[in-house]
């Protein structure tokens, strides 16, 4: 008869490691997707203390998780809004960059 248990432990030993990877993995994709959709809604809030005449400071100030710029062109404002993630997962940071950083850009016409 054979000794079931320790045949068991290896393939817990050798499928856990994937496991993890796997786990991580979602983890950080759900961090991203998570500070995505968050700078997205913020975004509108940014965009309208700029129009009612917010300078670039005080914005940040309210919004300390974002770093915020403002340059203008020939017709528009353009606001750029900018966080980061740290990855988790070994490996993947090699391939995102740790921190993985999200910009959003938004085009404001001049009045």
């Amino acid at each position: 008869m054979k000794n079931k248990k320790g045949q068991a432990l290896v393939e817990f030993v050798l499928i856990l490691p994937v496991f993890l990877l796997i786990l991580l993995t979602i983890y950080d994709f759900g961090m991203i997707f998570n500070a995505k959709n968050e700078i997205e809604a913020k975004s509108t809030d940014i965009v309208m203390a700029f129009n009612n005449g917010s300078n670039v400071e005080e914005i940040n100030k309210l919004y300390k998780d974002f770093f915020i710029e403002v340059s203008s062109d020939d017709n528009y404002y353009k606001i750029v809004i900018r966080t980061s993630v740290n990855i988790v997962t070994p490996f993947l940071n090699r391939i995102f960059g740790d921190p993985y950083e999200i910009v959003i850009e938004r085009y404001i016409p001049y009045d």
